[in-house]
């Protein structure tokens, strides 16, 4: 029998990413009154595992492709960008963080930040600029084709 201590730190990440699904999943199912088998919560476990390195593996892509070692929020905001309401709650909690930074970059005194001059352009440089395409809102996009989704209730469960 092994010990935790002896594990790996890939089998250790492993184990402690089931053991606290389990957690999860059991007081969640003592809160609602379900009972959930034992093969059941293990199965559970291993597809949060593999989303959770799926998750992992994409960020580090992301990071990578913008020439960073530091994943930032950004990358974070690019991972759940498919699913609105976490985007939202993800923007929220990234402006929360930005805010407390721009308050302490802020002390710096007046005097001695320095202001860039606002670019002039001409007529001739706005022809060239490319134009950005946004696409139409999804509430919008249903409500064009007569479909209601719950998009707060719906769990994305793909991997690969």
């Amino acid at each position: 029998m092994t010990t935790f201590e002896n594990l790996s730190s890939h089998q250790k990440l492993r184990a402690t990413v089931h053991r606290d699904t389990k957690s999860i999943c059991s007081e969640t199912c003592h809160l609602l009154g379900l009972e959930v088998t034992k093969p059941a919560m293990e199965v559970i476990a291993e597809l949060v595992y593999k989303k959770i390195s799926v998750y992992g593996a994409d960020l580090e892509a992301f990071a990578k492709h913008a020439k960073r070692q530091t994943i930032n929020a950004d990358d974070v905001k690019l991972l759940v960008r498919r699913n609105p309401t976490v985007l939202a709650h993800i923007s929220e909690l990234a402006g929360n963080i930005s805010s407390k930074e721009k308050r302490r970059k802020t002390s710096t005194p007046v005097a001695k930040q320095r202001e860039t001059p606002a670019p002039k352009w001409k007529e001739k440089d706005m022809e060239k600029s490319p134009v950005v395409f946004r696409p139409p809102e999804r509430k919008d996009v249903e409500a064009e084709q007569g479909m209601e989704l719950d998009i707060d209730n719906m769990i994305d469960l793909t991997f690969e």
